[in-house]
């Protein structure tokens, strides 16, 4: 009888190559030790957190307190603020209302209100440093940012007005708070609306 050559196929050749790579392996003691090596190291690295650059993060340098304040004499602002203006053109109603609880800060936080708000809420803010009643201030702070805040300002600045006027006994112009915008002649305070229906 003849014996039958059998034919490789490619289950044979897969089977006799993971076999040599087996033998290999357990014969060569430094192949296994750089494969541990290598995973230690991947370890390592993949457990150091990787830095990211934000839109939020600080400006790369830090600038010295000579600097602010010759910018802050160049742009007219307290150089407390100057990072602050630089980096969005404004400072914010929100930090300037924060600001004015603390006695350090209040002078600055007061010149820049001074600053940004409407010529017709001035006066009314005079009276709320004479009176220092802060809080006031506090109440007009908009959820929407700067021009909700700037908004409430005016409102109250309207009803302050009308009081004094009330007080005085003078009649004054009053917006009602309705969509076609009309006024009504008042002498007593009334409620003036914080947020009108559109």
């Amino acid at each position: 009888m003849k014996k039958k050559i059998k034919k490789r196929n490619c289950y044979n050749a897969m089977r006799a190559r993971f076999l040599l790579a087996k033998r290999r392996r357990e014969s060569d003691p430094a192949f296994s030790v750089a494969h541990q090596l290598l995973a230690t190291f991947g370890l390592i690295t993949l457990s150091i957190p990787v830095l990211t650059i934000s839109s939020r993060s600080k400006p790369h340098f830090q600038r010295t307190s000579e600097q602010r304040k010759q910018i802050s004499n160049i742009l007219g602002v307290a150089p407390r603020y100057v990072d602050i203006f630089l980096s969005k053109g404004a400072v914010p109603y929100s930090l300037l209302l924060d600001h004015l609880t603390g006695p350090a800060t209040r002078k600055d936080a007061l010149s820049e209100l001074r600053k940004r708000m409407p010529g017709e809420t001035l006066d009314w803010l005079s009276e709320i440093v004479r009176d220092e009643d802060w809080n006031r201030l506090k109440l007009c702070r908009g959820l929407d940012g700067d021009e909700q805040t700037e908004l409430n300002m005016l409102k109250a600045a309207a009803r302050w007005e009308e009081s004094r006027a009330c007080a005085r006994n003078e009649p004054v112009l009053v917006p009602t708070g309705s969509e076609t915008g009309s006024v009504r002649l008042s002498c007593k305070p009334g409620p003036v609306p914080l947020n009108p229906k559109p």
